[in-house]
């Protein structure tokens, strides 16, 4: 069973997203709603909801504040919040869900699923080193400093981007090879990862394919990259120009 505590200062939406989960999502669940953070966080002790869904912009305590005076972590969180590019960045940087304001259902299901899912792989559902990422990725003044959190079966690691050389997609999941650190598989998409870390140096060239370009050592004529760690990895054929271009 999931037990759901929602945090919003506004009475409404936070009673609009309790019907919305009520009518959309089956199975058995506890729900309840809290207006003030305050409260909220002595709800945590009382309640221990498996998930915290968050609202970021409150007055006196913000969703960041909340979660730093927060005690008990043996939940998962999923932030709504209306549209704050920065914040957005810094939450994905931290492998952490988000919901725009209005909710759309689809991505409130797929949110709270994914929830479901981490519930029944593992009884742990602390996200606390996430969220840990999330803090200090918010306090940097340059998203160029975000530490990009990976959470696998194996734990959850946190790099530095410039230590990424390439990422390799396959289906629903994506590789990632290191500088001096053995690769590591996470179960999202190459393209989750490519919007990510578009402004961050790393380029798509091929559709398995999004490199760092501070690690190409080569192009060869026929456009097949050779990158530090002796991988070759080929360029679409529709990419091969801008590639081409690009590192020439």
């Amino acid at each position: 069973m999931i037990k759901i505590l929602i945090v919003d200062d506004e009475q409404s939406a936070g009673s609009i997203l309790k019907v919305l989960i009520e009518k959309h999502i089956p199975g058995d669940k506890q729900l309840m709603v809290s207006n003030k953070p305050e409260e909220a966080l002595q709800v945590l002790e009382s309640f221990r909801p498996t998930l915290v869904m968050l609202d970021i912009e409150m007055p006196g305590m913000n969703g960041f504040d909340f979660l730093n005076r927060a005690s008990d972590w043996s939940f998962d969180v999923i932030f709504t919040t209306a549209y704050d590019k920065y914040a957005i960045k810094a939450i994905r940087f931290s492998a952490l869900d988000y919901l725009l304001k209005p909710i759309d259902i689809v991505d409130m299901k797929n949110a709270i699923n994914r929830h479901i899912v981490k519930q029944q792989q593992s009884a742990d559902g602390s996200r606390q080193p996430l969220v840990d990422n999330l803090i200090y990725n918010l306090q940097q003044k340059d998203q160029q400093q975000f530490k990009l959190a990976l959470s696998t079966n194996e734990g959850i690691f946190l790099f530095d981007p410039a230590e990424i050389i390439l990422l390799e997609g396959s289906s629903n999941y994506t590789k990632f090879y290191f500088l001096n650190k053995k690769p590591l598989i996470v179960s999202k998409t190459l393209k989750e990862y490519e919007d990510i870390l578009l402004e961050h140096h790393f380029l798509r060239v091929h559709k398995s394919y999004v490199i760092n370009k501070a690690h190409v050592e080569k192009v060869d004529r026929e456009g097949m990259l050779e990158m530090k760690n002796q991988m070759q990895i080929p360029v679409s054929r529709r990419r091969k120009a801008e590639i081409m271009q690009w590192f020439s």
